[in-house]
């Protein structure tokens, strides 16, 4: 369990208006980058988002808004989903060296799982947003990674 990692820096999103009008959505720059080591802190595994990482926040539908805004106490964790959902590789120190790692889409998102239990995002929340991750990954299968806009 992942109780004992954390997030090295609390985000904070700044409005990108330029690629928001060219995405149709709206897009932030995360400020400042952060590491997100996975599984406990200081594992030999962990992701790391860099200072101005482009985030649309949660993809979620606009009805859906009312329950689970794009931006909330779980943003930080979508950032990092987003992060993942664009690379599809975690950073791994074997011993030996540092080396990306390969991760499925499933592992992605059992990553933004753990960091929402580590925030502490209301277990309704959670439930809610992992059932349409979960959905989601059933019905696109998605196997590469894709930019955020």
């Amino acid at each position: 369990m992942s109780t004992f990692t954390r997030f090295s820096a609390k985000e904070q999103l700044s409005y990108n208006r330029e690629l928001s009008l060219i995405a149709h959505k709206d897009i932030y720059n995360t400020i400042p980058g952060f590491r997100y080591y996975i599984g406990e802190e200081n594992s030999n595994k962990w992701v790391d988002v860099e200072n101005g990482f482009a985030t649309d926040g949660g993809t979620v539908p606009r009805l859906g808004w009312i329950f689970i805004p794009v931006i909330g106490e779980y943003s930080q964790c979508f950032t990092l989903h987003d992060k993942l959902c664009t690379t599809y590789w975690i950073w791994v120190n074997d011993g030996i060296g540092t080396r990306k790692e390969y991760i499925t889409r499933k592992e992605i998102d059992e990553i933004l799982k753990e960091s929402m239990d580590v925030m502490e995002v209301t277990p309704w929340k959670k439930h809610l947003i992992m059932a349409g991750v979960n959905l989601y990954r059933w019905l696109k299968n998605p196997t590469e990674p894709r930019p955020v806009y």
